[in-house]
Parts: structure tokens; sequence; C-alpha cells
């Protein structure tokens, strides 16, 4: 008995900490850009089922993105714009279930400035 509650000890930090999570994104946050972005990607540690994923602008204004690929798990999600961008601040948020089952969200923030 006192083997099994060491064992269960030794383990639950490393099952604790094992949780999906976003480990990349294009753009990166917080990035300041020269043109707007083609394409969005979300790149996850393991694979997660994205259930949302929205752009807004400054204002907090919803921008149309066009997702790819089907609902399936797995450790990216793509969208590409299905508008030109404003110029200015925006976010990209997102929801997702991870791996276990869990709810996981996010949000990306990005700046583009149009050169003049």
């Amino acid at each position: 008995m006192r083997f099994l509650l060491a064992a269960l000890l030794i383990l639950a930090p490393g099952l604790a900490l094992a949780h999906s999570e976003l480990s990349g994104s294009t753009p990166p946050q917080g990035a300041r850009l020269a043109a707007p972005p083609g394409e969005f990607v979300l790149r996850f540690n393991e694979p997660v089922q994205v259930t949302s994923l929205r752009l807004f602008d400054a204002a907090g204004q919803a921008l149309p993105l066009q997702r790819e690929g089907d609902a399936a798990p797995r450790r990216e999600a793509r969208a590409t714009p299905a508008a030109p961008l404003p110029p200015g601040a925006l976010r990209l948020e997102w929801r997702a279930i991870s791996a276990d089952g869990h709810p996981i969200r996010g949000s990306l923030r990005f700046t583009w400035e149009a050169t003049r």
C-alpha cells in the first residue's frame, strides 16, 4: 500500500502538467506586421478539437474567416481571411476541447500597419 501511495505522489505532478496548450502560432503573439497575414495557424502540443475560431478588429467587430479542415482533433488549426483585413490591432480568439476532454481557450493579439 505504501508503495502504491508513493508511486502516485511521484506521478501526480507529471499528470497534472499534461494539459493541452497552444505551443505556437502564425502570426506570433504580439507581432507587428508590415502586411496583413494571409493565413492563421495555431499549433498545439497535442491534438485538440478547435470548436471556435474568431477574428476581431480593434473596435471588436468580427471579421470573416475561412477555416480549413474538418472538426477532427489535430495539432494544427488553420484559417485564412475571407475578406481584406483592415490595418490596425487584430485579435484571434480560439476555443478547443483538449485531448483530456477539458475546454481550453485563448487569444492572439497582433497588429499590421499599412505602409504609406
